[in-house]
């Protein structure tokens, strides 16, 4: 009978601190070595660090969606024919077998000491293509796997003894387009997930294999501990909430209605959300799958949950997520496709779900976020005439904001996604100008746009694109055209999400409205416009402090009408400052205030 190592304070800090390096630098292998902007520039892609078991120890900054549930990816290793054997990388990208969805390459190494499994490290990246059979990795109306096209990769072998298994890589190689692309990109997850084995091999070898197992428990315990205080801190009860995804036009015009239910349970430190109320899986490529509904809800708890809980598997087991096979908001079933698992759907699943806590408590409050894949992060594709026709393929992130109003925080601008929280970066319109034939003619906040609040949300973004010889087509999946973000509190809804296209040499008077949910091809000659839609503002507006109004109005943000009619603010707009009148300010909001009891007594 083994005796139970002690793991001391210190070392606890310190060897949890050693794993989050570790994972950063992985992180950094992948972003420095990806080949596609969706990578190398847009940081799509996530690592993590698991235990023994296969459960997630550590996270570095990354991509909520695609580590929030690292473990479950993680255990079809344990399900291999061929057992785990030191020198093996696994390739999954199946949402069927615990993965987001098929753009998503997931890279897992087992990591041995003196013959002993001690951890497995995890690379991901959102591949700028997967081979679907439309040039996107997002496939909205495709009604089952076939007609999404991807190659379903239900946790293979990639590497054996430290090398390609070379068929793998052919068969690859000729379902991408951009095959060369995606093998870069391919060396970047295998390179990331080797440096983790390496350092987490020198970690080992410096403390020894029992020092490591014992730290392992015990830091998951201690996640554990923390959750579970955290969780005590709230009330116990029952709560739900209903959030809606806009429609797609002859394909599912009902929309996708998303029903969360939530139960907490203080003494026992334990939350439960409930969506197996939701409809049946739909003939589309909306659904979800398991592991985007367990990081999707995880998420939006953990939103609204104290920084200093570890993000590990033994915090965030605590969130109990309940789910049933063959639901749009639960276990995809194959041959359903879930080829736009990770965003739309996932998104209001996050958004819900952190609106919803602001029945529970007032701490940390959000509003929901902006609704997603407007035709500012479509993916392009289409023949480059300066490298000889060259076909190309990659997904934009510019253009969209999204950011929610936040407990005395205003919206963050580059949030991008409920699912990303941030995470991503903007492509550089330079940049990408540079390595794609396309032009970008404008790039801007669009006026009155934020969801008004005592924060706001960030503002909507306007973005034109121009080929700049060769057709491009734009694939989008836009949501929130509909179904507005919601504000929470008193806060405005969002703004409305808008795609349409004009001809340059009659200008915007051309206008021409596209389909909300499209592949579509714009000829040299003619832009396509993106609108994206804004989060929701929280808080009551009248209570905005009148100062920060100015200030928006300033910067051209927010008009001058908008300033009186949402805030109350009248402001002194002949001086260079936009000086607040407070006396008329005062006048104004009392009179509204009235008016809106009036209202409500009505």
């Amino acid at each position: 009978m083994h005796q139970r190592i002690e793991v001391p304070p210190y070392l606890m800090a310190v060897l949890s601190a050693r794993l989050h390096s570790i994972g950063i630098e992985m992180t950094n292998t992948m972003i420095r070595s990806a080949r596609s902007l969706l990578m190398s520039i847009c940081r799509d892609l996530s690592t993590a660090i698991c235990d023994r078991n296969g459960e997630v120890i550590s996270l570095p900054p990354c991509i909520p969606v695609h580590v929030a549930n690292m473990g479950l990816t993680t255990s079809p290793c344990f399900e291999h024919p061929e057992g785990i054997k030191e020198g093996d990388l696994f390739l999954t990208n199946s949402p069927y077998y615990g993965n987001t969805h098929h753009a998503d390459y997931t890279y897992i190494a087992p990591v041995f000491h003196d013959g002993e499994l001690l951890f497995f490290t995890a690379a991901k990246g959102h591949q700028a293509d997967c081979g679907n059979s439309i040039p996107s990795t997002y496939h909205p109306t495709a009604r089952d796997i076939y007609e999404e096209g991807a190659i379903d990769w239900p946790c293979v072998k990639v590497q054996k003894e430290y090398k390609d298994v070379p068929d793998i890589i052919k068969i690859a190689r000729m379902r991408i387009r951009v095959p060369d692309q995606w093998y870069g990109d391919y060396l970047a997850g295998v390179g990331a997930a080797r440096i983790g084995e390496r350092k987490l091999k020198e970690l080992c070898r410096e403390y020894g294999g029992d020092t490591i197992k014992a730290f392992c428990d015990a830091y998951q315990d201690y996640g554990e501990k923390m959750m579970k205080e955290e969780i005590r801190k709230l009330p116990r009860g029952e709560w739900d909430y209903q959030i809606k995804h806009d429609p797609i036009p002859d394909v599912l015009p009902q929309g996708v209605n998303i029903y969360i239910k939530c139960s907490i349970e203080p003494e026992e430190g334990q939350i439960t959300i409930d969506l197996r109320e939701n409809d049946d899986s739909h003939v589309c490529g909306l659904n979800l799958c398991e592991a985007t509904v367990l990081a999707s809800a995880r998420t939006g708890v953990l939103n609204r949950i104290s920084p200093d809980v570890p993000h590990n598997e033994g915090a965030m087991k605590q969130i109990r997520v309940l789910m049933r096979e063959g639901c749009v908001v639960g276990k995809a079933k194959h041959p359903y496709s879930s080829s736009v698992a990770t965003t739309n759907v996932a998104d209001r699943l996050i958004s819900g779900v952190q609106a919803m806590f602001n029945q529970v408590t007032d701490e940390r409050g959000m509003a929901e976020g902006g609704a997603v894949q407007c035709p500012a992060v479509s993916v392009i594709s289409g023949k480059d005439w300066r490298r000889n026709d060259e076909p190309y393929v990659n997904q934009l992130f510019i253009g969209m904001t999204g950011g929610p109003g936040v407990k005395d925080h205003d919206g963050w601008v580059t949030y991008q996604y409920p699912c990303t929280g941030g995470a991503l970066y903007w492509t550089s319109v330079e940049v990408l100008e540079q390595r794609y034939p396309v032009k970008i003619i404008e790039e801007e906040v669009i006026t009155d746009s934020p969801g008004a609040g005592e924060s706001d949300s960030a503002p909507a973004c306007k973005f034109v694109l121009t080929p700049r010889k060769h057709p491009v087509t734009c694939a989008y999946s836009c949501d929130g055209i509909e179904n507005l973000p919601k504000g929470v509190l008193g806060g405005f809804n969002g703004s409305q999400a808008a795609a349409w296209k004009y001809k340059l040499s009659e200008g915007e008077g051309s206008r021409v409205e596209l389909p909300p949910f499209a592949a579509a091809e714009i000829p040299y000659g003619e832009a396509i416009v993106s609108e994206s839609s804004s989060g929701g503002g929280f808080g009551d507006p009248l209570n905005r402090d009148p100062e920060k109004v100015a200030y928006r109005v300033r910067e051209g943000w927010i008009s001058e009408n908008k300033a009186r009619e949402f805030y109350g603010v009248v402001l002194d707009i002949n001086g260079e400052l936009f000086a607040v009148n407070k006396q008329k300010t005062q006048d104004l909001r009392e009179e509204l205030i009235a008016k809106k009891e009036e209202k409500g007594n009505a």
